[in-house]
């Protein structure tokens, strides 16, 4: 004679899978994030390095451009970047919105405020990232830093939070060119090689930097 299951056995069963699955799924679930964030950016990498060789090969090394001396980035942008980017949407250097999230955090959960103002260049590229270029220097030393990127990988979508979604890049006067964020510490005239990748880049930091550390360990290990 066969025995079936009770129902009691069979609820029991259910509860200790229920149980399993609320533990686990979470932790997969964020795994899974994660790996995306960090594909997203890998491939941002890659394309700011083609856009730059591009832009080298139309218009010499990078210490020979002409680097603007103020805060407007759109002479610069869009004569050595823009035309190597597959463009789907322009923001440019205005307060139009759509091509970069409105509200994003720091990593630590701190507003980061908002880049939608005539100081930040703005496109979103075919693959659906949101780019940002911004000129912060009026100086001009031979390795001084000029500008920065900033890559949404997964344009407007959130959680619009540096450090997970959001990366930064350094651009170079010199021919050091473009670097991730956290590769190199920058005293205001000569950049040095970066000693320790984990030293800003954590849940309690801001996360600008976080784009050496996911590139070094190929992982989000934090």
């Amino acid at each position: 004679m066969r025995k079936a299951f009770t129902l009691a056995e069979v609820l029991l069963t259910l509860a200790i899978i229920g149980v399993v699955a609320a533990l686990t799924i979470p932790a997969v679930v964020t795994k899974v994030t994660k790996d995306q964030y960090v594909v997203g950016l890998k491939k941002a990498y890659n394309t700011l390095k083609a856009v730059e060789r591009e832009a080298i090969q139309e218009h010499g090394p990078m210490a020979n451009w002409d680097w603007s001396s103020g805060l407007d980035p759109t002479a610069e942008f869009e004569k050595y970047f823009l035309p190597h980017f597959d463009v789907l949407k322009n923001c440019g250097a205005t307060t139009e919105e759509g091509c970069f999230a409105k509200e994003f955090t720091w990593l630590d959960g701190d507003s980061a405020g908002n880049l939608n103002s005539t100081y930040y260049y703005k496109i979103v590229t075919s693959d659906g990232m949101s780019w940002v270029y911004f000129n912060a220097s009026t100086g001009v030393t031979p390795l001084e830093r000029r500008s920065w990127f900033w890559v949404d990988v997964n344009g407007l979508k959130g959680p619009n939070r540096y450090g997970r979604d959001i990366f930064t890049f350094d651009v170079f006067s010199s021919n050091l060119g473009i670097k991730p964020s956290g590769s190199y510490e920058f005293n205001g005239v000569t950049p040095t090689p970066t000693s320790a990748i984990d030293t800003s880049c954590n849940t309690s930091s801001d996360g600008g930097n976080c784009a050496t550390k996911v590139l070094s360990e190929g992982a989000m290990n934090y």
